[in-house]
């Protein structure tokens, strides 16, 4: 069976196999009773079980009139870290008396033509990068969000973000967003190093616009070439660091451009110091070296 054919289902909710791990995984809009099936139930029961929301914080939430309110949660149920926090979301959710009528949740794909898209893309012009993120909106505009792990406790952050007083995790994702509307990543003129400059207090890690990056490569050709933006401005962030030269090789070859590609997997070969990852370097490398050998 092809990975994205659905699968048989009572529900009419859209299934994949997953590549990786041959596990049916759901993909798109799902309910909350989706999760008490087989075997999605594993962890959302133990998960959900097992968390104990702060008295203190629920009582201050129950005060809160959620008549306004609505949460959208987007997940991967392959993913760990939708696992363990949307249960506990949900149950944080219950405890401080919001209707489960007002929880909307959109299941992302794992496989790589899909990447983190739903099968009727609710994600789209979301900017959803990282899993899960949890968006609490009042009528119908988003407040703010959590997102992929509390940056306190979860029932701690919401209270925050019904207070006006919360920023999210990943900060640097709040200007590339708003870069990547404005048109700012798409434009061929931009100075890489001067938006790098504008984002360096706010990134913690490498892999941070790495994810950005590799999630708008896979939304169509504007995503492409906005990806291959954010992996250059990555370069001027760790330019001792070889992962954004790989992504940039990648993107680059994904768009036909198999010399400045075949230039950037070079970079990361020099700046690679682990042996570990010399062969898939060497791989990419070698697909890059027959693009540019067909091209001429």
């Amino acid at each position: 069976m092809n990975k994205r054919t659905y699968l048989a289902a009572a529900c009419l909710l859209p299934i994949l196999l997953s590549a990786q791990t041959n596990e049916p995984q759901l993909w798109g809009k799902c309910t909350l009773d989706d999760f008490q099936k087989t075997p999605y139930s594993e962890w959302y029961s133990k998960n959900h079980a097992e968390y104990e929301p702060n008295p203190a914080i629920v009582e201050q939430l129950r005060d809160f009139n959620w008549k306004d309110y609505s949460v959208t949660v987007f997940l991967g149920t392959w993913c760990g870290d939708s696992r363990r926090e949307v249960p506990r979301f949900v149950k944080a959710l219950d405890a401080a008396g919001f209707p489960q009528h007002a929880i909307t949740v959109i299941a992302l794909s794992a496989e790589d033509s899909v990447y983190k898209q739903s099968v009727t893309r609710e994600e789209r012009g979301r900017h959803i990068y990282r899993v899960p993120t949890f968006i609490i909106s009042k009528k119908g505009s988003e407040v703010n969000r959590i997102v992929e792990i509390p940056a306190v406790s979860l029932e701690r952050d919401l209270l925050a973000i019904l207070n006006g007083k919360y920023t999210p995790n990943y900060e640097s994702y709040i200007y590339l967003s708003q870069w990547f509307d404005e048109g700012i990543l798409n434009d061929s003129n931009i100075s890489h190093r001067g938006l790098s400059r504008q984002i360096k207090h706010l990134t913690q890690s490498v892999g941070e616009l790495n994810t950005f990056g590799y999630v708008l490569s896979k939304s169509g050709s504007e995503g492409l070439d906005a990806a291959i933006n954010v992996f250059k401005i990555n370069t001027y962030l760790y330019p001792e660091a070889w992962q954004p030269q790989m992504s940039l090789a990648e993107a680059l070859y994904d768009r036909g451009d198999g010399e400045q590609a075949l230039k950037a997997i070079q970079k990361a070969l020099e700046l690679n110091k682990d042996v570990r990852n010399v062969k898939s370097l060497i791989a990419l490398e070698d697909k890059i070296k027959i693009l540019t050998t067909t091209a001429h």
